[in-house]
C-alpha cells in the first residue's frame, strides 16, 4: 500500500514538472514572439530613418553651390538721369532667372519713369550740382546662403530731384529643395508663429535693444511706446521686406514715427530662439471661458494669481459686464478692464467703451482703467508695482482682447 502511495506521489509530481515545464516553453515562446516583434518595429524603424537619410543626401546631391556669384549690372546713363541695378546670378537656372526677370523689368520700368519725370514740369529743379533730375539706384548686401534657403536684401534709392532722395527695399527669399520663393506668412507658419505674435518681438527689441538706444530716451518714455505700437502693428504692408539668416529673420520698415529720415530704412532683427521661446511660452497662456455668453480669452500666464473676474452691474447701459479685478497677496485692489454685454439695438453709441464684436443680437464692449488707482502712486502701499501694473493695463490688455473668439 505504501508503495502504490508513493508512486501515485511520484506520478503527481512528474505531471506537476511536465505542465510547469510545458508552460514555461509556452512562456519562452510568447516572449521570443514579443522580442522579434520589437526586433521587427526597431529594424522598420532603422530602414524609415536610413532611407530618409538617403533621401535627404539625394537633395543635397542635386541641390547647386550657391558660395560664388557674380555681379550682374544693368546701367542706363543719359543727360539727366541714370540708372544702375546690381544683382547676384549664383549659375543656378531657377533662381536666376526670377532674379533676371524681377530686374529686367525695375529696368526698363525706371526708364519710362525717368522719362515722365523729365517732361515734368513740376520737377524743374536740378540734382545736386548737377543736371540729374532722376536716378534709380539698386544694391544689395551679400546674400546668405545655407542648405535650405538662399536670401538677398536689396537697397532702393530714387531721387527726383531736390535736396534728398527716398530709400526703400526689398528682399529675395527662395527655398532651394522646395523650389519656390518664400513669403513672410509661409516662413513664419513653418517657424510654429504668426505675424501677430512676431510683431511684439519687434516692438520689444525697439524698445529694449540697444541697437536703438540713440534713438530714445531713459527711461523709456511712454509716447516712445505708443509710437512703437502704432509703428509695428502687424500687418504686411508694415513687414513687406524681410531677409533670413540661420539664427534669424530680419524685418525692414522706415520707422518715421520713431527715427529721423535720415536713418532711412532700419531693419530689426529677432533671433529665432527669441521666437521659440515666446512660442513656448504662449502655449501656458491662461483660457478664461465664459459660459453665459460662449466665449474665451487668452491671458498672460504671468497673470496667474493676480486677477478674479466678477459679475458687474455698474455699466447700466449693459446687460451684464464682467470685471476683471487686480488681486495681491489674495486682496481685491481694483478693476483692470471690464467686458460689457450690450443689446444691439439699443447700443447705437457705446461712448468711450472700445467695440470687440456683434454677435446674435449682442454688442460686446471692452474699457480699461481709466486712471492709475493711488495705491499705486508714490508713496502708496503698492508703489512697486506700478510699472507692472501699467504694462498689464496699457499693454496686455489690449492684447487680450485680440484672442477674443466665440467658442
Amino acid at each position: 500500500m505504501k508503495k502504490i502511495t508513493l508512486l501515485a506521489l511520484l506520478l503527481l509530481v512528474l505531471v506537476g514538472c511536465s505542465q510547469q515545464g510545458s508552460t514555461d516553453k509556452k512562456g519562452t515562446a510568447s516572449e521570443k514572439e514579443k522580442v522579434s516583434a520589437v526586433d521587427e518595429d526597431s529594424e522598420k524603424e532603422v530602414v524609415k530613418e536610413t532611407a530618409k537619410k538617403e533621401e535627404e543626401r539625394e537633395i543635397e546631391k542635386l541641390l547647386p553651390d550657391l558660395s560664388q556669384y557674380e555681379t550682374v549690372k544693368l546701367e542706363k546713363k543719359e543727360e539727366n538721369f541714370e540708372i544702375e541695378i546690381q544683382y547676384p546670378s549664383f549659375g543656378y537656372e531657377p533662381v536666376d532667372k526670377l532674379l533676371a526677370d524681377e530686374m529686367q523689368f525695375q529696368f526698363e520700368s525706371s526708364q519710362e519713369a525717368a522719362k515722365e519725370i523729365i517732361k515734368d514740369p513740376a520737377y524743374e529743379e536740378e540734382g545736386l550740382g548737377t543736371k540729374i533730375k532722376y536716378s534709380y539706384d539698386v544694391s544689395f548686401k551679400e546674400p546668405v546662403v545655407t542648405d535650405d534657403f538662399v536670401s538677398i536684401y536689396f537697397d532702393v534709392y530714387i531721387y527726383m530731384g531736390g535736396v534728398h532722395g527716398t530709400e526703400h527695399s526689398y528682399a529675395f527669399n527662395y527655398d532651394l529643395k522646395n523650389n519656390q520663393l518664400l513669403d513672410l506668412e509661409e516662413v513664419l507658419k513653418r517657424s510654429g508663429t504668426d505675424l501677430n505674435s512676431v510683431s511684439k518681438l519687434v516692438a520689444e527689441e525697439l524698445i529694449n535693444s540697444g541697437q536703438f538706444a540713440e534713438y530714445r530716451s531713459e527711461p523709456v518714455t511712454f509716447k516712445y511706446k505708443e509710437d512703437v505700437k502704432e509703428e509695428t502693428k502687424p500687418t504686411l504692408e508694415n513687414y513687406y521686406a524681410f531677409s533670413l539668416t540661420e539664427d534669424a529673420i530680419i524685418l525692414y520698415k522706415q520707422f518715421y514715427k520713431l527715427f529721423p529720415n535720415s536713418a532711412g530704412v532700419v531693419g530689426v532683427e529677432v533671433s529665432w530662439d527669441k521666437i521659440a521661446a515666446a512660442t513656448e511660452e504662449k502655449k501656458n497662456d491662461i483660457v478664461y471661458q465664459n459660459n453665459d455668453h460662449q466665449f474665451t480669452l487668452h491671458l498672460p500666464a504671468s497673470w496667474e494669481g493676480k486677477y478674479i473676474v466678477k459679475e458687474g452691474d455698474w455699466n447700466v447701459g449693459a446687460e451684464i459686464s464682467y470685471d476683471f479685478q487686480f488681486m495681491h497677496n489674495g486682496k481685491e485692489i481694483c478693476n483692470i478692464f471690464s467686458i460689457s454685454v450690450l443689446d444691439t439695438e439699443s447700443a447705437e453709441n457705446i461712448g468711450p467703451m472700445n467695440l470687440i464684436a456683434n454677435h446674435n443680437g449682442k454688442t460686446y464692449v471692452w474699457n480699461p482703467i481709466m486712471e492709475m488707482p493711488p495705491e499705486f502712486w508714490e508713496g502708496g502701499e503698492l508703489q512697486e508695482l506700478e510699472e507692472e501694473f501699467a504694462r498689464m493695463v496699457n499693454e496686455e490688455v489690449p492684447e487680450i482682447m485680440e484672442t477674443f473668439t466665440f467658442e
